[in-house]
C-alpha cells in the first residue's frame, strides 16, 4: 500500500515544492506518492486527484515525439530507471496530456529512490515545460522536412522505404532518393555531427550542394568527392558529416556506392537468409579537401535488401552492458525479414529501442531500405 512507502513523504514534499520544475514520486509499483506544486501548474492535474493513483493508469497519457505510448509500456522512464536501478542518462522530450485534454511538451528525467539499505523503493520523475522551445523547433522541422523527398520513387523492380527518428524535433540526418534515369535510382544518406538546430542547418547545406552537383548523380565516387571538396572549403573546422551515396540499377541488380566515413551498409541475402556488412571507403565529409573516394559494386538478387542507416541506431547500450554493433543489427534485420514488408523498419526500430537502457535513442536515427522485387509481382 502507498502508506508503507518507507521514505519521509513530508520532507520530500517540502523539498520538491521549492523546485521550479514539475516533480512526482512513486512507490515501486508506480503509485504516485507525491505531486509537487509545479506539476500541478504545468499539467493542471491537482494533487488530490493524482496522489494514490498509478502512473500506469495513464493519467498523463505520455507519448514520445513519435507518438509511441509510454505510461503503459516498458518505455516508461520511471519503469526503466527503477528496474535498471539507474537514473536516465539523457533528458527525453515527451508529450503529456493536461487536465483539460490539451497536450504539453515536457523534458523528462527519472531516477530511482533507495532506502537506507540501498534497495530501490520508488522513483522520482522531474519535468520542465518546453512549449515555447518546441513551437520554434516544430516550425524549423517543417522547413527541414521540405528537404526530403515528398514521396519515394515507385517501381515494379525495387521497393524503397525510410524512417527518420530525430533525437529532438529536428535533427542532423539527411536522405534523398530519386530516379537518375529510367531504371536507375540514386540514394544518399548523411549524418551531421551532433543533433538539433545546428545539425539541421548543415543538412540544408548538404541538400543545396547535392542539387548543384546533379550532373554527377550517376557516379557515386564523383558525387561524394565533389560534396567533400565544397564542404571542406566552407564548413566550420569542428563540423563534419558522414555520408553514403549509391546508385541501384534495378534491371541488373548492381548497387554502386561510395562511403565517406558512414556506417557500412548491411545487405540481406534472400538465398542464404544472412546479412553481410559492406566495406567503407574514406574519411567523413568536410575533414580534408584532398580525400580520394572510391566506389564499390555489389550484385543483388530478387528478394535481397540493402539497409542504410545512421549510427544513432547502433549507439545503444543494452541492459547487458553491450553496445549494439553492425553484426548484432544484422541479426535483428535477418529475423525481422520474415514479417510483413510494410512495417519492417518499424519493427527493427522497436527491437533496438527495446534493447536500449533509455526511453529514446541518444542520437538521430535514420533507416532506409532498398528491396529488390520481382517485376510483375
Amino acid at each position: 500500500m502507498a502508506e508503507e512507502f518507507p521514505l519521509d513523504r513530508q520532507l520530500l514534499m517540502e523539498v520538491l515544492n521549492r523546485l521550479n520544475i514539475g516533480a512526482y514520486v512513486t512507490d515501486r509499483q508506480r503509485r504516485i506518492i507525491i505531486w509537487n506544486r509545479k506539476a500541478e501548474e504545468i499539467t493542471g492535474h491537482k494533487r488530490e486527484d493524482v496522489v494514490g493513483t498509478a502512473c500506469w493508469d495513464n493519467i498523463l497519457k505520455h507519448v514520445d515525439k513519435h507518438g509511441h505510448q509510454l505510461c503503459t509500456t516498458r518505455l516508461c522512464p520511471l519503469y526503466r530507471c527503477m528496474n535498471l536501478g539507474e537514473e536516465t542518462a539523457d533528458v527525453a522530450l515527451v508529450y503529456a496530456q493536461k487536465a483539460d485534454g490539451r497536450r504539453v511538451a515536457v523534458s523528462v528525467s527519472a531516477a530511482p529512490l533507495r532506502d537506507e539499505s540501498g534497495e530501490v523503493v520508488g522513483g522520482i520523475e522531474t519535468f520542465r515545460d518546453e512549449t515555447r522551445r518546441v513551437i520554434d523547433m516544430e516550425f524549423a522541422g517543417k522547413i527541414q522536412r521540405h528537404l526530403f523527398p515528398r514521396r519515394l520513387p515507385e517501381s515494379e523492380a525495387v521497393e524503397f522505404d525510410v524512417r527518420y527518428f530525430p533525437h529532438d524535433v529536428i535533427g542532423g540526418d539527411f536522405y534523398d532518393v530519386f530516379e537518375v534515369e529510367p531504371g536507375k535510382f540514386s540514394v544518399m544518406v548523411a549524418d551531421v555531427r551532433g543533433h538539433g538546430v545546428s545539425a539541421a542547418l548543415y543538412t540544408m547545406w548538404l541538400k543545396s550542394l547535392e542539387s548543384n552537383f546533379a550532373e554527377r548523380a550517376g557516379d557515386p565516387s564523383a558525387m561524394i568527392s565533389a560534396l567533400n571538396r565544397m564542404l571542406s572549403r566552407f564548413v566550420l573546422p569542428e563540423s563534419f558529416a558522414t555520408g553514403l551515396y549509391g546508385v541501384l540499377d534495378s534491371s541488373t541488380g548492381a548497387f554502386t556506392y561510395s562511403n565517406a566515413g558512414h556506417p557500412p551498409p548491411l545487405v540481406y541475402s534472400a538465398a542464404s537468409g544472412r546479412v553481410r556488412e559492406l566495406e567503407s571507403h574514406g574519411m567523413p565529409l568536410g575533414v580534408t579537401s584532398d580525400e580520394v573516394y572510391e566506389s564499390s559494386v555489389i550484385e543483388t538478387e530478387v528478394g535481397d535488401l540493402v539497409f542504410l542507416y545512421t549510427d544513432g541506431l547502433t549507439e545503444v547500450t543494452g541492459a547487458d552492458g553491450k553496445v549494439l554493433n553492425g553484426r548484432r543489427l544484422g541479426e535483428i534485420i535477418a529475423n525481422e525479414m520474415e514479417g510483413p514488408h510494410d512495417d519492417f523498419l518499424d519493427r527493427v526500430y522497436s527491437h533496438v529501442l527495446d534493447l536500449s537502457r533509455e526511453v529514446a535513442l541518444a542520437d538521430d536515427c535514420m533507416m532506409l531500405s532498398i528491396r529488390r522485387s520481382l517485376i510483375g509481382d
